[in-house]
């Protein structure tokens, strides 16, 4: 039989902690260590409607990349998440920066979703050492590509409707070879995309003046969502755990 704490050590192994940024609050952030755990529920986020699903599915145990709890609180009343996990005995574990910067975490699966070679880090802290943090990816496209053709590859490749990636239409070169990805928000990392020959930045929330900054830069900006860059990264979390932990039942939330 599996603990929460066992549950908790698979993960650390699959996005160690120790990686984790300063300012984030990874981990086990509800819940007994303790408690036995047979089902298990993936989502992005520990939303008041994953963790009824949760308690429908019978599982002990919700797996997410957004922290339930991120800045630090004072109350926790009903109605919030992690009141509502606590109280239906669900525990609540969260790997955010530790699992964007993991191997086989999101960044790697959104690279490989968009068929990148040869990828490098955007830019790492510490490279080399063991606890090294990798942001972001950088790598070539299976082919040249126009902007149009880009924004559809991408939007395949996330399984979304034509149209859902936003840029300037002008932006960046006729024609792209080199790409970076970052899941998530990381518009700020603009400068160093380019500065390893990149055409095309793929991220989410990009704001107005980062999609001006880039093109003046000569870089295509590309807003691919927030949730979609880092939710395709979720189903092999999930292959991953269940192969952790064999004979525990592990789910993605529908929601």
């Amino acid at each position: 039989m599996y603990t929460v704490a066992d549950a908790a050590k698979a993960m650390d192994q699959i996005a160690p902690l120790e990686t984790q940024m300063d300012w984030d609050n990874s981990g086990l952030l509800v819940g007994d260590p303790g408690q036995a755990v047979t089902k298990i529920l993936v989502a992005l986020d520990a939303t008041i409607p994953v963790i009824r699903e949760a308690e429908a599915l019978g599982a002990e145990l919700i797996v997410t990349h957004h922290p339930i709890i991120f800045h630090p609180v004072k109350r926790f009343l009903a109605g919030e998440p992690p009141y509502e996990a606590a109280s239906c005995g669900i525990a609540v574990y969260s790997a955010h920066t530790c699992y964007d910067m993991a191997a086989g975490g999101v960044n790697d699966v959104l690279a490989a979703a968009l068929g990148l070679r040869d990828c490098v880090p955007l830019w790492e802290e510490h490279p080399g050492q063991e606890e090294g943090r990798r942001f972001g990816l950088a790598g070539d496209l299976p082919c040249a590509m126009s902007r149009e053709e880009l924004s559809g590859w991408v939007e395949e490749a996330l399984g979304q409707r034509p149209g859902f990636v936003r840029h300037l239409p002008e932006a960046g070169p006729e024609v792209i070879r080199r790409v970076a990805v970052c899941g998530g928000a990381g518009a700020d990392s603009i400068e160093e995309a380019r500065a390893l020959g990149c055409e095309a930045y793929i991220t989410g929330d990009v704001r107005h003046h980062e999609y001006l900054e880039a093109a003046r830069l000569g870089l295509l900006l590309m807003d691919a969502g927030h949730f979609a860059t880092e939710n395709i990264a979720m189903p092999p979390l999930r292959d991953r755990l269940a192969e952790a932990l064999p004979g525990v039942e592990v789910l993605l939330a529908s929601c």
